[in-house]
C-alpha cells in the first residue's frame, strides 16, 4: 500500500498545486481554513499529521499558530522542508504516519489535523487506530480535524459516457476502495468519531458539487465566483447535501 501511495504522490499527483490551481479547487481550501479560523485558538500548538506538502501547515503558522508538520511520504516532506528554508515558520518537520505518533507524548497539542489518512486506509481497524493515535497526542478539550472523501460523490463524478464503467463503479460502491483511495460517508465518519469519544462541532462538505461545475466556476468572473462561494458557505453544513460533496471535514472536541 505504501508503495502505491508513494507512486501516486511522486508521479501521478501534483499535490502542492491541487488546492490553488484554479477557482474550483480553491473552494475546498477556502472552506477548510474558514472553519479552522472559527474553532482554533490563535497561538495554539497544532500538529498537522497528514500535511501533504504543507498548505495548511504554512497557512496556520502564518496566522500565528505553533505548527508541527509531518507526512508519511518523503516526497511531500521534502517539499515542506524546501518551503521552510524560504519561510522558516514551522516549529518542526518530520516524516511519519498517523498510525504511529510515538515521537510525541500524550496530550501534546491543542489541535491535531488528520487531513488525508482517512482517504487511504482501507481497513476499518486502521482508520480507527489512526483516529485513536491522533487523539492520544491531543490535549483534553483540544480540537480534532479530519478530512475524508465521500464515496457517492466519487461515483457521481466518474460515470463515463454510455455508463461504460458502471460495473466498476458498482464494485466501488460495495467496497468503497479503489487503488489508493477509500470512500466514506458522513454517517460513517460521525459514527467513527462518536465511538472515539469526540463531541462534534461540525461535519461539512468542503467543496460541495463544485467538481460537477468545474468549467462554469473556473470561467466565472470574480464577482460571480464570490457569490457562488457565499452560496457554498451557506449550504456546506446542510446534512441533506453532505454526501454530494467530494471532500468532507469533521471537526470535534476531545
Amino acid at each position: 500500500m505504501i508503495d502505491k501511495l508513494r507512486k501516486y504522490y511522486e508521479q501521478d499527483c501534483n499535490e502542492d498545486n491541487r488546492l490553488i490551481k484554479d477557482k474550483m479547487h480553491s473552494i475546498e481550501f477556502l472552506t477548510t481554513i474558514r472553519y479552522f479560523d472559527k474553532v482554533f485558538i490563535n497561538g495554539s500548538d497544532v500538529l498537522d499529521a497528514c500535511a501533504g506538502t504543507g498548505i495548511y501547515s504554512f497557512y496556520l503558522a502564518k496566522e500565528g499558530y505553533i505548527v508541527t508538520s509531518g507526512d508519511i511520504i518523503d516526497h511531500n516532506v521534502s517539499i515542506i522542508k524546501k518551503k521552510q528554508l524560504e519561510t522558516p515558520i514551522l516549529k518542526e518537520i518530520y516524516t511519519g504516519g498517523v498510525l504511529d505518533l510515538s515521537r510525541f507524548e500524550d496530550d501534546s497539542f491543542d489541535a491535531v489535523l488528520c487531513m488525508g489518512a482517512l482517504y487511504h486506509l482501507k481497513d476499518k481497524s486502521d482508520r480507527g487506530n489512526a483516529v485513536k493515535e491522533c487523539l492520544r497526542v491531543l490535549k483534553r478539550n483540544g480540537i480534532f480535524a479530519a478530512s475524508y472523501i465521500n464515496k457517492h460523490a466519487v461515483i457521481l463524478n466518474n460515470f463515463e459516457d454510455n455508463l461504460n464503467n458502471i460495473d466498476e463503479l458498482i464494485k466501488y460502491h460495495k467496497d468503497s476502495y479503489s487503488d489508493v483511495f477509500y470512500g466514506s460517508t458522513p454517517k460513517e465518519i460521525n459514527q467513527m468519531m462518536d465511538s472515539a469519544g469526540l463531541n462534534k462541532l461540525y461535519n461539512i462538505g468542503t467543496d460541495g458539487i463544485s467538481y460537477l461545475l468545474k468549467s462554469k466556476i473556473n470561467s466565472s468572473d470574480d464577482k460571480n465566483f464570490n457569490k457562488y462561494l457565499k452560496f457554498h458557505f451557506d449550504t456546506c453544513e446542510d446534512k441533506n447535501l453532505l454526501g454530494y460533496s467530494l471532500h468532507g471535514l469533521y471537526l470535534g472536541i476531545k
